[in-house]
């Protein structure tokens, strides 16, 4: 990780408490922590001092994760790889997977909407929504543009964008999805970033 604080570039690494040098992402919480998603080493709070960790001995259901959240409640959510989600309260963590109705296990991408729903893009499963009880799932089947989706953002009208890995972007108004290929434009079909 390096950080520039408009003056100086500081690097951290295992060195300086790091868990693992490969980072997928970074967010930050409402307390002002960086948490790290590592491709192997778990997750990494940072709270500008020091580093914590939570990998499978704290109770993380994989140490290879690839997203990140912070809910409006507060909570953590994890997408690990081939894994499901977790969520952790600050105390305890809650996994998810497709036995309790996530689309798919491999968790690339995950958003809430404004309306508190959580937003799980897979990799090869399409999109669940859960509503803090049950998850409804969308694919191709249903209108998105292809089940492997990398990001998700919400626009200041409340539809969702999903990019995916092959079939450009879908916009998701609440009752249809529209798609947007190289047909109407884009560069790619490929978009990992919305």
């Amino acid at each position: 990780i390096t950080r520039y604080d408009g003056t100086n570039i500081t690097a951290y690494t295992t060195a300086q408490g790091l868990v693992y040098d490969i980072i997928r992402c970074i967010t930050e919480d409402r307390e002002g922590n960086l948490w790290f998603a590592t491709q192997g080493g778990g997750v990494s709070r940072f709270d500008g001092m020091n580093f914590t960790t939570f990998t499978t001995a704290q109770g993380l259901v994989s140490n290879e994760i690839w997203s990140i959240v912070e809910d409006k409640k507060g909570n953590m959510w994890f997408g690990a790889v081939y894994e499901g989600v977790v969520r952790y309260d600050g105390t305890s963590f809650t996994h998810y997977t497709t036995e309790q109705g996530l689309a798919h296990n491999a968790v690339r991408s995950i958003a809430e909407d404004s309306s508190g729903n959580m937003w799980f893009g897979t990799e090869g499963g399409g999109i669940s929504r859960f509503d803090g009880n049950t998850f409804t799932t969308y694919t191709t089947e249903h209108g998105l543009a292809h089940n492997d989706v990398r990001s998700i953002a919400e626009d200041r009208n409340g539809s969702l964008w999903f990019s995916t890995n092959g079939g450009g972007i879908s916009r998701f108004d609440g009752n249809r999805f529209t798609t947007f290929t190289t047909a109407q434009g884009l560069p790619s079909n490929v978009v990992w970033s919305i």
